[in-house]
């Protein structure tokens, strides 16, 4: 797995689990369940990961070994990271923008 790989991955995942969550949040608001947005953006991260990793293992024909499973480890922990550091953040800074387009 190239570092090219790694970092156009991270940002799909990125991008999809933001998507999904945001989904998933719509979802549980309008049946008025409770839930933690980083939580369910953590988990959605690692299952995105697992997903977009066993999909590139099938793509490329790639042998399973002991290199490309800490490889894919550290994918997942690193959408983790993404998932739960920058979400709050973008969720953040959208509600200012709206915040501040409510003050004009």
């Amino acid at each position: 797995m190239s570092l090219e790989f790694l970092v156009i991955a991270l940002l799909a995942i990125s991008i999809l689990t933001n998507l999904t969550v945001e989904g998933i949040k719509k979802i549980a608001d309008k049946k008025e369940k409770d839930y933690s947005a980083n939580v369910l953006a953590a988990i959605t991260s690692v299952v995105i990961s697992v997903a977009v990793s066993v999909g590139y293992l099938v793509w490329t024909e790639t042998a399973f070994n002991a290199k490309i499973a800490v490889e894919l480890i550290a994918l997942m922990y690193l959408s983790f990271l993404v998932a739960t550091n920058g979400y709050d953040k973008v969720i953040q800074a959208i509600t200012q923008i709206k915040e501040a387009r409510k003050v004009k």
